[in-house]
């Protein structure tokens, strides 16, 4: 998949799926990619991905043809700037909490005239030279994708207005933050942390602009899908994590029925 056709995609409402890789691993991100996610979000804010481990990540995902975007860990321009010349192809700016702050976010993501992105021709997002400037900066604006996440007391109370900012491609909530914030840590399922987060949909709906949001089972995703979810993620580590517990309980309960039917045939 493309960075144009994700985007196209979010536009029409489609599901998109992907996971959250916080790991330092081209390989792992390789691998995630082959799996066959519709995109990969590298964590610079929750993981020790650094600018430099980050364009390997890219270039794996690049090989396997799997869109890259980064969370960054603050949304200080030239933060955004640097993900997005090593080959990102759109970035998710934490702790959205006003129209101001979000329209900045957009800015940093495009070229002029659009925003107020630092143009190089050099650099692993525009082939290191090999694609013209000109078509490098309308790809760019045209598929670059800015993912905002709404996840505190103040964004949720702008919420509207930050969905109607222009420019703004998807509201990302973030459940564990967002319950936090409201004063039920961890607690997602609260009933008012639930409110929270169907103002957010709300607030998606009624501007156009997609939605996205944590979803660990296929429970989850049939849950917010149903709200009008259209970005789905879930977390590579605890994917991992659960995979190997349940392949090992798998094994351990094998390995244990096997030495009692093993006991039994000797005792014959």
């Amino acid at each position: 998949m493309t960075a144009t056709s994700l985007k196209e995609r979010l536009q029409r409402g489609e599901p998109v799926l992907g996971t959250i890789m916080p790991l330092p691993s081209p390989e792992v991100a390789e691998i995630a990619g082959l799996a066959g996610y519709d995109f990969l979000l590298l964590d610079m804010e929750h993981g020790p991905v650094t600018p430099h481990v980050l364009e390997g990540l890219v270039r794996a995902c690049r090989v396997v043809n799997v869109p890259a975007l980064a969370r960054v860990p603050e949304d200080h321009p030239k933060t955004i700037l640097r993900a997005l010349d090593v080959g990102c192809v759109g970035v998710m700016v934490p702790q959205i909490e006003s129209p101001q702050q979000a329209a900045a976010a957009v800015a940093a993501t495009k070229y002029a005239p659009a925003g107020t992105r630092s143009l190089a021709g050099a650099t692993a997002a525009a082939w290191w030279g090999k694609v013209a400037l000109p078509d490098h900066v309308k790809a760019s604006n045209a598929a670059t994708l800015s993912v905002l996440q709404i996840e505190t007391r103040r964004g949720l109370e702008a919420v509207e207005a930050i969905a109607r900012t222009p420019g703004v491609d998807v509201l990302f909530v973030g459940p564990s933050d967002l319950s936090q914030s409201l004063g039920h840590t961890g607690a997602v399922s609260h009933p008012d942390v639930q409110a929270a987060i169907r103002r957010i949909f709300g607030a998606g709906r009624e501007a156009g602009v997609p939605v996205g949001i944590l979803a660990l089972t296929a429970d989850d995703v049939r849950t917010y899908r149903a709200l009008g979810a259209t970005m789905f993620m879930d977390s590579l580590p605890r994917l991992l994590l659960r995979t190997c517990q349940g392949q090992l309980q798998g094994m351990r309960d094998a390995a244990i029925r096997g030495a009692g039917s093993a006991s039994s045939s000797g005792d014959r």
